[in-house]
Formats: C-alpha cells, structure tokens, sequence
C-alpha cells in the first residue's frame, strides 16, 4: 500500500478510526468493474452504490438517491483524469444545493495500481476534489472502513478552515457594502454585522453572506426594472424629436438611454447565476447495472418540485430581455417618422413586458424580503415615463387610444399611495416621497391646464424630473438596511 497524497499527521488513524460519528455508513464505488466481494455483500451500515462508467449523471444520480457520505474510486493512472471531470461535474450540479451532497463535496479514496503514474498536477486535483488518500491496492473491508473513516475526519476538518476562510471573504464583502450604503466606518459596519448576528442567534459568516446576497438581489431588482422604463423612455425621447421638443437634448439623453441598457445588460447575467434556485439534474435514469445488486434505493428527493423548479429558472434569464433590446436599438436610429414611432413603441413594449416579467421573478427570489417596494418604486419610474410618452404619441398619431394614458395615470397615483403607506421608510426615503409627490401635482396641473405643444412640452420635462426622484428613491429602497439585513 503506498500513498500519492500526503496527508497531516495531527492526529493519529487509530483516533481517527475510534470516531463512531465519522463512520461512512453509505459509500459510493466509482470504477466497479474491480469491486471485491466482501464490499459487494455489506454487513449491516455497510451500504454500497456503484457506478461503473464516468459520468455526471450516474453519480448525481447514485448521490441524490443513496444519500452517499463518501467515495472510493478504482481505476487506472489514466482513466483518473476522465473520473475527475466526471466527479467535478457532479459537483457543479449540485452546488447551489446544499441540502443535497454530491461527490465533489465529498471525502474518498482512490485506488489506483500504478498511481506512481499519476502526474502531480492530477493529484493536486484529485485532492481538491476531495481525494484524501491515493492507494496503490484494494485494502481488505475493515482495513479501508478505517481509512474512510479517517477521510471523512480530514474532510471535515479542512472544511472548517475554509468555512473560516468563507466567513472573513463574506464578513470583508458584507462591511464594505454597508460602509458604502449607509455610509458608516469600518468599526461601525463591523458592530452593526455582530449586533445582528447575536440578535439572529447566528454567525457572523452566516449573516455576512446573507447581507451580500440580499444586496445582489435588491441590485438585480433595481436594474433588471430598468429595462421597463428605459423602453417607455426612449419612445418617448424619440416622440419628442418627432414633435420638436428640445430635439437635440432629447437626443443626447436617447443616446444616453442606450448606453445605460447595454450598461445594465452586462452587468445582470454576473448578478443571475447567485439568484438561480437549485434543480434536479437533467439526466436520464442510470442503468440498473450501475447500481449493486445488494443496494435498495433509498427515497430520492420528490420529482414533483422540478417544474416549479424549472419555471423559476426560465423566468431568471436575461437572455429574453436582451433579444428585445436587439430588436429595438435599431428602430431607435434615423428619423422619426410615424411608421418608425409606431414600429419602435412596439419594440418597446416588448422589452418592457420582458423585463417587468424579469424584475419581477427576481423579487420573487426574495421570500420575506421587501424587495417588491423596490419593483414597485421601478415600475412608477417606467410609468412616470409612460405616460408622458404616451400624451406625446396621441399628439403625434391621431389614431392613438388615450386609455393607456388614463391608464398610466391611474396606476401611478395608485402605485405612489402604496409607497408613502409602505413601512420600509426612513428619513431621506419620506423626503424623496414627498418631492416626487408634489412633481405629480404639478405633471397633473399641467394636463389639466395647458393644451397642445405647450402641454407636451412641460409633461416632458416634469416626466424627467420624475424620473430623477424615482431613480434616488429606487436607490435607497435598496440599499435601506431593512433590506440589506432582512
């Protein structure tokens, strides 16, 4: 017996293998086809899977329905590298679900007959992929129930040192985002994270990761919301160069527009992954040969939870609003006629209903956060828009219905009353509040007041104004600790 990877000597096997609790009791066997008889009849606690080929979905497979605790790979100095890849893609799949194991995040062994063979960056791999021990022969069953057991004690204690490791990244991530957002000091961030966690009855990594991903989700919210308005604000620009209204700086602020949509497009498909709920793997059934004979399957996870599953993550993708981009940028340049008005609204409202469709499902993420204060404060900055567009376009297109624009009135009043009522507040948020309030006032003097090109002209600028308001409001609904600490 020879070992490839050397393995600290901080505590001695026999202690190891004295450690009841550390006992694998179900233990998945890659490499089969040299499987011993003594492993293939267990005794009692000694349950065995199998898998025989390298694959990523034999061993999700073997892993979800055996509920396996560690591994042992048989196979040649060259078949290792092929089971690796297989072992790190099992892994991936189920990264986002901790509830569920998978062989990348399990302890093991590996036999290999010729690991002399094995080149060292292989073995480094194997290591990082939870290879503890490289054998160079089959051990009798005892023999290597102690040594699996003394994986598991070494897996788990390098597990600690990187969930040390993980807590400091977290806890570094979580106060520079509140020094950031609510402008504290780096003493003061640190308290606020330690009062929360002991108030929580949970550690400060816990809540430190917890402060980050609500961030990242209330950011998604935001500019995934974005999309709406932009695609209302850029017909709208549009309408106005149409109109001659302030033409050229309606044309500064389209092209403006334009940057901050392909801004917000390349920043959200970083900010998606993190928000994408767990799924079954989609694999087909394992072989029954794959499986030992003496195995009987253990309760897998419900099969019903994969549509739902399914569902979340197709309404998580950012691909459909970027599609509706691509139609709509082009229609966006040359003059604009009212065929090109006409064509590009059309454009818009499909990138408005992508997106909405977007923010929405992000907020959804959130469970009991109040992230829908943050999409509902998105959706009035699109309808602040909205609505001046549309006053424009009946203008500009006699043929036009003026039930969106009632429409759009009615849902911006109703939408504002829900935000001064709504308990996620603050001082700067109830100040915001009131500014954008007494902006509407005057949006709704102006129609009621003015007539023709004049009315277009101060719905537009008031519509700007708006907009200005409900972007800083957007902004602290988000970054209100409320939000950030759940």
């Amino acid at each position: 017996m020879s070992a490839s990877l050397p393995a600290p000597a901080s505590r001695p096997l026999d202690d190891a293998a004295d450690d009841g609790d550390a006992l694998p009791r179900r233990v998945l066997l890659l490499g089969g086809e040299r499987v011993p008889s003594d492993l293939l009849a267990p005794p009692p606690h000694w349950i065995v899977a199998s898998v025989h080929q390298p694959g990523r979905d034999s061993l999700v497979r073997a892993a979800q329905e055996q509920a396996v605790e560690a591994f042992v790979l048989l196979a040649d100095a060259d078949q290792v590298d092929g089971w690796l890849d297989a072992i790190e893609a099992a892994g991936e799949a189920f990264r986002r679900s901790p509830a569920v194991d998978a062989p990348g995040a399990l302890p093991g062994l590996a036999v290999v007959p010729d690991a002399p063979a094995l080149p060292p960056a292989v073995q480094q791999r194997a290591l990082a992929l939870g290879v503890q021990l490289i054998l160079e022969a089959m051990l009798p069953a005892e023999a290597l129930r102690r040594q699996l057991r003394w994986a598991v004690w070494q897996a788990g204690r390098f597990a600690a040192v990187r969930a040390q490791l993980d807590d400091r990244k977290w806890t570094e991530r979580a106060k520079g985002l509140l020094m950031s957002a609510r402008d504290l000091d780096e003493d003061s961030a640190f308290r606020l994270l330690r009062e929360t966690a002991m108030h929580a009855h949970l550690r400060l990594g816990e809540v430190a990761r917890s402060v980050v991903q609500s961030a990242q989700l209330a950011e998604a919210v935001n500019l995934a919301g974005q999309q709406r308005m932009l695609s209302q604000r850029l017909v709208k620009l549009m309408a106005q160069r149409a109109a001659g209204i302030e033409a050229k700086r309606a044309k500064t602020l389209q092209d403006e527009s334009c940057a901050r949509v392909a801004s917000n497009l390349s920043r959200l498909p970083a900010l998606l992954p993190a928000l994408l709920p767990p799924m079954s793997s989609p694999m087909s059934p394992a072989p029954a040969a794959a499986m030992s004979p003496s195995m009987s399957p253990a309760p897998g996870p419900s099969s019903s939870a994969a549509p739902e599953s399914v569902s979340s993550r197709a309404a998580l993708q950012v691909d459909p609003v970027i599609d509706a981009w691509r139609r709509l940028e082009p229609l966006l340049a040359g003059k604009p006629t009212a065929e090109a008005l006409l064509a590009a609204d059309a454009a818009a409202e499909d990138l408005r209903a992508h997106s909405d469709a977007l923010a929405s499902a992000i907020a959804a993420c959130g469970g009991g956060k109040p992230l829908h204060v943050v999409n509902l404060c998105g959706r009035q900055r699109m309808l602040s828009q909205q609505l001046a567009k549309e006053a424009l376009l009946a203008d500009l297109l006699p043929s036009r219905n003026p039930a969106v624009l009632l429409d759009s009135l009615d849902r911006f009043a109703a939408g504002l009353a829900e935000l001064e009522s709504s308990p996620l507040s603050s001082d700067a948020i109830r100040a915001l509040l009131a500014e954008v309030g007494a902006e509407w006032l005057r949006l709704m003097r102006s129609l009621r007041d003015a007539h023709g090109r004049e009315a277009a002209a101060g719905l537009a600028r008031s519509s700007e104004i708006l907009l200005d308001r409900l972007d800083l409001l957007t902004a602290h609904y988000q970054q209100s600790l409320q939000i950030i600490l759940g």
